[in-house]
């Protein structure tokens, strides 16, 4: 969506990743809170069950398989599923992590540690990572 409206402004094929991604965190910084809650909101939760398919998009699949996200045991799933609910009871809205370069146990590590933090750290961190993942995946455009 973001890069739809981007895509749609500027005359992108000259530009390079960087120029693309800082274009992008540009924007987004210039959004209003509800409209950068309704891209957190656009993330799915983190895991899939073993034998489970579900809604994920092709770049979410496959960061989560490099995790090691994509074929949890029912008790890794339970746990992760756990995580998920309580993150969303407390903070309402999903957990965001940029999965690449990271262990399924670093993840969960760092779930249970952001659980910890106030709305407003986690908000600005979801932001951050959203951010974080537009960058590997635009690198990873420029570099197919």
């Amino acid at each position: 969506h973001i890069a739809l409206a981007i895509y749609e402004s500027y005359r992108l094929d000259t530009w390079s990743p960087l120029e693309i991604l800082s274009l992008m965190k540009d924007y987004v910084t210039k959004m209003d809170h509800q409209s950068k809650m309704n891209l957190i909101l656009e993330h799915p939760e983190l895991g899939i069950k073993k034998g489970q398919q579900n809604n994920l998009t092709a770049h979410s699949k496959k960061e989560q398989t490099r995790a090691g996200l994509d074929n949890l045991s029912g008790t890794e799933y339970n746990l992760l599923s756990r995580l998920n609910k309580d993150y969303m009871n407390k903070f309402k809205f999903p957990f965001i992590i940029a999965v690449k370069g990271k262990t399924r146990s670093q993840i969960l590590r760092q779930f249970k540690t952001r659980l910890n933090n106030s709305r407003q750290e986690e908000f600005n961190t979801a932001c951050n990572e959203v951010e974080k993942i537009a960058g590997f995946r635009i690198q990873e455009i420029f570099n197919s």
